[in-house]
């Protein structure tokens, strides 16, 4: 059953991240691209995939579009920090309860050779108030597929906390 929920949750998180991402009201913020146009072709189009930390709990949604021309590419990922549990159900059941999601920004992507890396634009920490977060990521492309893994680098954290990330291309419409 809780296996279920999650998924049922994190099936929710995808579906509103890509929601506010397409329909928001607000043009998305542009991202720098770094790249030969050779390097840049085969990784035009829309891309959407998920991303997860068990280091910090979070996990969200990720939408990214690059265009031929580097400077008409936008993206964001949806983070959904880790669940808090709500100890006062009238059953007494603990019952895992979603904190608020954030839209982060995609600050640059520097794509080589198949090889991608960049970095998010500072974000708040939803767990520590007044601080902010760092995270750098790095992937590879393979034709429909680009998977990586990202590095958050917190004021309250020595080690840096790490995760996974896998996004495919979208079909053409």
């Amino acid at each position: 059953m809780r296996r279920t929920f999650s998924a049922t949750v994190f099936a929710a998180s995808v579906c509103a991240a890509l929601f506010v991402i397409s329909c928001g009201s607000s043009k998305p913020r542009p991202v720098q691209v770094i790249g030969a146009p050779t390097d840049l072709a085969p990784i035009t189009g829309e891309w959407i995939g998920t991303y997860e930390s068990s280091a910090t709990g979070r996990s969200g949604s990720i939408a990214f579009h690059l265009t031929a021309d580097p400077k008409g590419a936008h993206g964001d990922v949806l983070m959904v920090p880790k669940r808090q549990i709500d100890y006062d159900q009238p059953n007494g059941q603990h019952v895992p309860m979603a904190s608020a999601s954030s839209v982060l920004s995609i600050e640059f992507v520097r794509i080589a050779s198949g090889e991608i890396s960049g970095k998010l634009a500072a974000y708040p920490d939803p767990e520590v108030a007044g601080a902010t977060l760092e995270t750098h990521f790095q992937g590879r492309a393979d034709g429909e597929w680009i998977e990586g893994t990202f590095v958050t680098y917190s004021v309250r954290s020595v080690a840096p906390l790490r995760g996974t990330w896998r996004v495919h291309r979208k079909a053409a419409e």
